[in-house]
């Protein structure tokens, strides 16, 4: 991993809370163009239907008009569903079209279509739900590095509340949870019975169309439902360089790195301090992780 120089850590910091892009290519010798690597993936299935939610979330707590916005997709078939950051998968195909050959590799649309596709990227987790099994394997990226665990699919306790509203031209009813230390609210629609929702949120008598915390901090937004092309695939990375452990040791260690990330890079010999700036002891202060998840 490359050293990079204090003077130029603020130019990183800006990025820290966004999801890591998995970035897969490196300069080449022969004048400055990318070479790609390609991604492996390990398929599942196929989906089915391809449901859109626009996330929207506070990197910092205490800070509330500075939402981040991305794109999310929830992938259903009849034995997984999968949900994951929608710019990431696109940003997949995008790198493996460009690794794919040399003149792919110095397509000028495609390279700035994946440059765009990482600047979007924005959520940290790829979830996996086996719908048989009830097994959930997760694969989550910290500023640092990348964690995988499979762990039985949470069971949400769901209290369905008098209330209606209109989401995307469908009724919708209202419910409430608690989950790993927030309350959510959510919209579902029973005109289309599909018990599923973004991250782990299903259980409900219909498609959840809109869902969000109680203090505001992570909203979800149904933003389109289309009928998949059969080239749609659910899957997991096959990368070595995700650990495979526990959800308690994976979510503690995330937010430890996304907190604690220049003293840990400075430590791990992923930042070399070359000169200490005015600001040094500012950005060795611990920063904001406002995790989705809360307790484990």
């Amino acid at each position: 991993m490359k050293h990079i120089s204090i003077l130029v850590l603020c130019l990183l910091l800006c990025h820290i809370g966004r999801a890591q892009t998995g970035r897969a290519f490196m300069t080449s010798p022969d004048g400055g163009m990318y070479a790609y690597k390609r991604i492996n993936h390990a398929p599942y299935d196929t989906t089915d239907v391809n449901v859109f939610y626009k996330v929207s979330f506070l990197p910092d707590s205490t800070k509330k008009d500075r939402y981040r916005d991305g794109q999310t997709l929830l992938m259903i078939s009849d034995d997984y569903t999968w949900f994951g950051d929608y710019y990431k998968i696109k940003a997949d195909s995008v790198n493996n079209y460009l690794a794919k050959s040399k003149k792919n590799a110095h397509d000028k649309k495609a390279n700035d279509d994946f440059n765009m596709l990482v600047t979007k990227t924005t959520f940290d987790y790829i979830m996996l739900a086996d719908l048989k099994g009830s097994q959930t394997t997760v694969q989550l990226r910290s500023p640092l590095n990348k964690y995988q665990y499979t762990y039985p699919t949470p069971q949400i306790q769901w209290t369905l509340l008098s209330g209606d509203t209109i989401i995307n031209d469908l009724q919708c009813k209202k419910a409430t949870c608690r989950y790993a230390g927030r309350n959510f609210i959510a919209w579902y629609a029973e005109s289309m019975p599909l018990p599923y929702g973004p991250f782990v949120f299903s259980g409900l008598p219909g498609l959840v169309m809109k869902l969000y915390d109680d203090k505001l901090n992570w909203i979800f937004t149904n933003n389109g439902i289309s009928k998949a092309a059969s080239t749609d695939m659910m899957y997991l990375y096959k990368d070595k360089r995700y650990k495979k452990t526990t959800r308690e040791k994976a979510l503690s260690a995330y937010r430890n790195e996304v907190e604690n990330f220049v003293s840990i890079a400075i430590e791990s010999g992923v930042i070399t301090v070359v000169k200490k700036s005015p600001n040094f002891d500012k950005m060795m202060a611990p920063r904001p992780s406002n995790m989705l998840e809360l307790e484990w």
